[in-house]
């Protein structure tokens, strides 16, 4: 496997990351996933300026940088992906320094670690539905950071998995925040209804397709909070998010959501997202 490493590109066996590279010692730097369709990446520009956002907000000056996407290319360049589909991994720590709680005074250069790995396209009809377990929000304040420090959703997610579920759906003090990692949608009385994106809740890319592709449909949709029992009257539930695309949820917490299949809001919001990907062909 071939990975990107501060400019250079080398096998993955190779490459080596110094024991003070402050991601590895305290969690502290930003990453993006980006998903890539037939060797073109999806929603770039808006991935982009998320991790610029991330950086920005933790302290990061990413002075110089050129984007991912000549990475992306390059690493294409170097191996190839089946059909040209799979998933861009680009993560940025502050830097190496002694370890101290504070920012390294001066300012050292911060670490860039990119790969890119294959990631098959769902097929809609196949892939059964998610089963989902509610679970506290135990996480840190500042969801919308696309942080590194990722333990709470770690622990979530294998909580849910110790349940026989794909995902733990988060609350905190009874209100749905997210998935571990995943944004969480519902419909109730024919309206879309999601978090709204502030601090408690990361703006996923797939989220803002979502919303507009409802706008573009006409779709009556709300950003407000929802009571986890409302969650579990909704008539259909989906998660969203780079690697899973729209992925509904037949049961929450062992009760079956709607039918147990895929919800007509659902799945025209899978056709519509379908064919955006197509457009970049």
């Amino acid at each position: 496997m071939e990975v990107f490493w501060n400019g250079q590109y080398d096998s993955i066996d190779r490459i080596c990351i110094h024991p003070n590279d402050r991601g590895f010692l305290f969690g502290d730097g930003v990453y993006e996933v980006v998903r890539i369709y037939g060797g073109r990446c999806f929603e770039m520009a808006a991935h982009e300026r998320r991790l610029l956002e991330s950086a920005a907000s933790i302290g990061i000056e990413l002075e110089g940088f050129e984007g991912m996407e000549p990475v992306m290319k390059k690493l294409l360049s170097r191996q190839s992906l089946p059909d040209g589909n799979g998933v861009l991994y680009y993560q940025v720590t502050r830097g190496t320094a002694p370890r101290k709680h504070f920012f390294p005074e001066p300012t050292v250069q911060p670490n860039h670690y990119a790969y890119v790995q294959v990631l098959p396209v769902p097929d809609l009809e196949l892939r059964p539905g998610a089963k989902a377990v509610s679970l506290p929000d135990r996480r840190w304040l500042e969801c919308h950071i696309k942080s590194i420090s990722l333990l709470g959703s770690v622990l979530a997610a294998e909580k849910a998995k110790q349940n026989q579920a794909s995902e733990a759906v988060l609350h905190r003090d009874g209100i749905v925040t997210e998935g571990s990692h995943t944004n969480v949608f519902a419909v109730m009385d024919n309206i879309l209804w999601t978090h709204p994106a502030n601090h408690l809740v990361l703006n996923g890319i797939t989220r803002r397709v979502v919303l507009e592709l409802a706008r573009r449909a006409g779709m009556e949709f709300k950003e407000v909070p929802i009571e986890l029992a409302q969650l579990k009257n909704a008539s259909e539930i989906f998660l969203t998010g780079t690697t899973v695309e729209i992925w509904p949820v037949v049961e929450l917490d062992g009760l079956t959501v709607g039918d147990g299949k895929t919800g007509p809001i659902t799945r025209e919001l899978q056709s519509a997202f379908d064919q955006n990907v197509d457009l970049l062909a």
